[in-house]
């Protein structure tokens, strides 16, 4: 019969050894099946076929080994399967490795297997006694197996072998069970997941396993499945925050007994562990909104953070003079006043163990420093009055508590001349008409913080006529007081018609603005046909504008496109002819406003309290003074573009200004990029990187900035990729040849979205790629094969791709 010889003919698309052998072959989930149940087919039919037939089936094979595709054995498997008198004990005598084939996965072979299904179906109905004569208990439990893995099939599977759901789910415990036992936890997960039983898991049974031996992308989907394991997995880390190097490998040592541990924990250690809690909350845990906050699921990370912002304001103000006393008040009264019990003990220890020190070196250096000593000792005692603190306190420094109980008279006169210094004039709100220019009267200061003033606010922008350039930015909120729920932009500054206007979010918020209204905000500026947004480097003000719920839920930071980087477009200019803006430094706004204004900008309120309330005079005026400059500057650099002696395509100029890679990758939602590849701006200090650049940069020809590039890199180029990265190319590696397919097919589904230029080799795979990804664009490099060096991948890559690396683009050390 035709159907039997198509079924030798495809013995190369059949990996079905392991069905009658008793072995598994897991590397496919569909074919499996396929091949027993055609197994059983075969069988009976040569029981009812010629030696004709026979004969003309043996060409077949034949004719399969004589393609040259890599197939093998062919004509050994045809003879022993023709010879064998038994049917049942035919395939298992032909060799395993007979039925590996490159071609089991090419679309012809998945829907010959289709044809295949359906022609058995009849067949079986026909034939089920001589069929149920032939089913073992072994094949139906290994039959079970694959319905395990795809469930899908239950129907033509309990229709075949006669088996039930129940079955079926039995046997489905059975496996997980079998993969944990065997340490296969990436394989357990996939099937927990796949029959929606991760709540019927422990933390420890199931994530943490994973976390050991560094399955993290299986533990992010997880995680995104389980609001339970999200607050297990922080408590988990949360518990080494604080902890020394010695105590984090001792917590670790029993799983690394046990052979679970197959990471280095060095990734767990001090600051190490802090950056990736902290990217966690930032990353995954904010672009999926899961239920966490630092205060409430991470307390030890949250008092670290907070200890280590204290740490830093008694430097900028007692060591380095850096700090008003003004502001470092308002900020350590803030942070102490948010504070656990432990991080205010723990300031009060790093302030009284300075005074020793102090102490110490007057002694050791017989100078009088009494000063020195004695201010460390009066902030202690100032703050322990000021917030109220019990004086017995046991996590108190023994020497306040010793103080308390015997005061110095002349130091309790210090402590309360401080308080009188710091509360005797508290803040009052502004009330006069402010002016960003307060000697020329020029661009008068409207604060916005009531929704009425809001609705006025986003009329005049929509009523603003075409063209109109807006300058933009804004102010956040101290990052250690906030937190992935937390709003972090504290004012957003706008200057259009020769106004500023100060939108004050923190009072917004206070005043429980609607959600409709931060909505209605953003679509007047990100939204308008009628303005451009004039900033610089907008990528931080526009992470702090995402931070507000409504928005970050409606609207995506890449279809921004309404804006202008004035940094960027400078830098253009500037790459076009030095001579067009004449700039003697660098083009920061300080210097561009010194150089192009002659306006200098003073920076004393930048490391101002920007949460604390009512504003002060001094901060108000900074704020609006960084919208106006920028708005300036970008017109003087745009006159100075336009008067360029040769013609320049200024609009397109500016459209290349948005295109700054760097500007979607805190904020974006994750849409097409994995988390490595988001890592850029990395400095490469390596003299081999730099001579491979050197060497194949080519300046006769058109230059290419590399975040420009959007790859995927196969898998048998994964050191170019990770050198590409360092290079601040966004490239997409992924973990094998499975994670590539999978992120080809997400591709091929997105199309024409989401697309990169795929990175490949030259190979079977990439036909087969090729073939099933019609629209996507491969870049084959050769001579891969000849040496297994990255650094050549990457020189062979540079001769098609002249990128142009730049200080500005964040590799400082490159041309040091």
């Amino acid at each position: 019969m035709l159907c039997s010889f198509l079924v030798l003919f495809h013995l190369p698309f059949l990996p079905f050894f392991g069905f009658f052998s008793g072995k598994e072959n897991l590397s496919s989930n569909f074919f499996p099946f396929i091949c027993l149940v055609f197994q059983i087919k075969v069988i009976f039919r040569c029981l009812l076929t010629s030696r004709q037939k026979h004969q003309s089936q043996t060409r077949a094979v034949r004719k399969v080994n004589r393609r040259a595709d890599g197939n093998i054995n062919y004509i050994t498997i045809g003879r022993k399967f023709l010879k064998r008198t038994e049917p049942c004990n035919r395939l298992r005598h032909v060799p395993p490795d007979a039925f590996k084939s490159p071609r089991k996965k090419k679309p012809g072979g998945k829907i010959m297997v289709q044809w295949f299904l359906n022609d058995f179906e009849k067949w079986e109905k026909e034939n089920r006694e001589k069929l149920k004569n032939q089913l073992t208990e072994e094949t139906v439990s290994n039959a079970t197996k694959y319905v395990v893995r795809d469930i899908s099939l239950l129907k033509p599977f309990s229709t075949i072998f006669g088996f039930s759901e129940d079955l079926v789910l039995e046997r489905r415990d059975e496996v997980i069970q079998e993969y944990f036992e065997t340490r296969q936890f990436k394989e357990a997960a996939d099937l927990i997941m796949r029959y929606d039983l991760v709540d019927k898991f422990s933390f420890e049974e199931l994530v943490l396993p994973l976390i050991l031996c560094d399955k993290c992308q299986v533990v992010d989907e997880l995680l995104k499945l389980s609001p339970r394991f999200q607050k297990e997995y922080i408590t988990f880390f949360d518990q080494l925050v604080g902890e020394t190097d010695e105590n984090v490998d001792a917590f670790f040592e029993p799983y690394k007994q046990q052979g679970l541990l197959t990471i280095n924990t060095n990734r767990y250690h001090g600051k190490s562990l802090t950056t990736f809690i902290q990217k966690f909350f930032n990353g995954i845990a904010k672009r999926n909104n899961f239920d966490l906050e630092e205060r409430r699921d991470a307390p030890k990370f949250e008092g670290y953070m907070k200890g280590k912002a204290l740490k830093y304001f008694s430097k900028q103000r007692f060591e380095l003079g850096a700090m008003s006393d003004e502001i470092y008040f308002e900020h350590a009264k803030n942070t102490l006043q948010n504070s656990s019990m432990d991080t205010v003990c723990y300031y009060f220890m790093l302030l009284w163990n300075t005074r020793i020190e102090e102490r110490r070196l007057v002694f050791r250096k017989l100078a009088m420093l009494r000063n020195s000593v004695f201010d460390f000792s009066i902030e202690v005692l100032f703050w322990i009055k000021y917030i109220n603190i019990p004086v017995d306190y046991p996590g108190l420094p023994y020497g306040a508590q010793r103080f308390f109980k015997n005061p110095d008279p002349k130091l309790l006169a210090e402590v309360e001349k401080l308080i009188g210094l710091r509360t005797s004039q508290p803040e009052e709100e502004v009330t006069e008409q402010l002016f960003v220019f307060e000697n020329e009267q020029k661009y008068p200061i409207k604060i916005v913080k009531t929704e009425s003033e809001l609705e006025d606010l986003c009329v005049e922008m929509d009523e603003v006529e075409n063209g109109t350039f807006v300058g933009y930015d804004s102010e956040f909120r101290p990052g250690h007081l906030t937190d992935t729920n937390t709003i972090k932009v504290a004012t957003i500054q706008l200057c259009f018609h020769d106004t500023t206007y100060l939108i004050d979010c923190v009072e917004l918020e206070n005043e429980k603005l609607p959600d409709k209204m931060w909505i209605r905000l953003y679509q007047s500026i990100f939204e308008s046909k009628k303005l451009t947004v004039v900033g610089f480097d907008l990528k931080h003000d526009i992470e702090a504008l995402f931070s507000i719920h409504p928005i970050r839920q409606q609207f995506k930071i890449e279809d921004i496109e309404n804006f202008v980087c004035v940094r960027r477009f400078s830098e253009i200019l500037m790459e076009i002819d030095i001579n067009i803006l004449n700039l003697s430094k660098s083009c920061r706004l300080v210097n561009l406003s010194e150089e192009l204004l002659d306006i200098t900008i003073d920076k004393s309120e930048q490391n101002g309290n920007w949460m604390s309330r009512p504003l002060r005079k001094s901060q108000i005026v900074y704020a609006t003074m960084d919208s106006v400059v920028v708005l300036k500057v970008f017109e003087k650099v745009l006159e100075l573009a336009q008067k360029y002696e040769q013609p320049l395509e200024i609009d397109k100029l500016m459209e290349e200004s948005r295109v700054r890679r760097e500007m979607y990758y805190s904020i974006s939602m994750g849409r097409g990029l994995s988390g490595k590849s988001k890592k850029t701006g990395r400095n490469i200090s390596s003299p081999a990187h730099f001579q491979v650049i050197q060497d194949h940069r080519d300046p006769t020809k058109p230059l290419q900035k590399p975040f420009d590039l959007k790859l995927v890199i196969d898998t048998m180029l994964l050191g170019l990729g990770k050198n590409l990265r360092l290079l601040g190319v966004d490239v997409y590696i992924p973990i094998d040849s499975n994670g590539f397919t999978k992120y080809l097919r997400e591709m091929r589904l997105s199309f024409p979205k989401n697309q990169r230029l795929i990175i490949t080799v030259p190979s079977k795979s990439y036909e087969t790629h090729k073939e099933e990804n019609p629209n996507a664009h491969f870049f084959v490099l050769n001579n891969v094969y000849n040496t297994r060096n990255p650094l050549e991948h990457l020189g062979n890559f540079l001769n098609f791709f002249n990128l142009d690396i730049r200080k500005e683009d964040g590799f400082a050390k490159l041309e040091s």
